[in-house]
């Protein structure tokens, strides 16, 4: 037998990890000697050792490695049908990591050519879940962007009168279906999360919207800059593989309802998207 010091040089694992593999029952000593703690390992157990150490080269966790069950007393019938069902797996893992490295580096490249032309939006969009919600809302056409404050106080004060619950949730939506700037013309919906849905009014209606993923970009200022914005999201989907799957809407984090200085207002511009197969 061998002791850990002795196996540790043959087989070019250190005393730490050794011992963490016999922690963890990876690879256990042959014989513990019960007076002085040493650990001897069995000429029998090198073969297992290299096994361990050229699959972690390989890139297999500990936990994998023990799955794979490489220790004599835990092969199962057939090993070698497992460890190709392990190989097998781990290949197509890395060529997933692959793509999404590759994916990685073009977003990279993209962000720095937006860096160096000095676009305010770059390396800005996230992709996250919008939660479900129940909303009330209030659709009419505007002018101006600018008079989107209208439909806002008239929903506030349909609130009020009706004494609707509104959520803890401080933000609001918005979503424009359709925008005719030639004739200034503009089909605006905005929105507030309510507790429950109630019975729709003349001018309120109330539903629910289902949970999506989106592209986001959050941003501070004036509202003047979410026509730039709403032309880079569209241009960012297209290029990332992915496809817009419902009509895009403004949250609004600080606004005039919360924040009297449009510099400091807070909004975020959703994309709802699909990732083409």
């Amino acid at each position: 037998m061998l002791k850990i010091g002795e196996f540790s040089k043959i087989t070019g694992i250190s005393i730490y990890m050794l011992r963490n593999y016999d922690k963890i029952g990876l690879l256990i000593p042959k014989y513990i000697a019960g007076d002085s703690g040493y650990r001897y390992y069995g000429e029998e157990q090198i073969p297992v050792a290299n096994h361990i150490k050229v699959l972690k080269e390989l890139g297999f966790s500990l936990r994998e490695i023990g799955e794979i069950q490489i220790d004599d007393s835990n092969k199962k019938e057939n090993p070698t049908a497992e460890t190709v069902k392990f190989l097998s797996n781990k290949i197509y893992e890395k060529e997933e990591e692959i793509k999404r490295i590759q994916v990685q580096i073009r977003q990279m490249k993209d962000a720095l050519e937006e860096v160096s032309k000095q676009e305010q939006c770059a390396l800005s969009v996230t992709i996250k879940k919008i939660p479900a919600r129940n909303v009330i809302y209030l659709r009419d056409y505007i002018h101006t962007f600018e008079e989107e404050g209208r439909l806002w106080a008239e929903i506030e004060k349909i609130i009020q009168e009706k004494n609707f619950r509104l959520t803890d949730s401080t933000y609001s939506f918005a979503i424009t279906h359709k925008a005719d700037f030639m004739s200034s013309c503009f089909d605006v919906e905005v929105q507030l999360e309510v507790e429950k849905l109630y019975r729709d009014e003349e001018r309120v209606h109330f539903k629910k919207i289902m949970e999506c993923e989106a592209a986001t970009l959050a941003f501070q200022g004036v509202y003047s800059k979410i026509g730039e914005i709403n032309s880079y999201m569209y241009q960012w989907v297209k290029k990332n593989g992915y496809q817009i799957s419902g009509k895009a809407f403004t949250r609004y984090y600080l606004s005039p309802g919360n924040e009297p200085n449009p510099e400091n207002y807070v909004t975020e511009v959703c994309f709802p998207i699909k990732k083409i197969s």
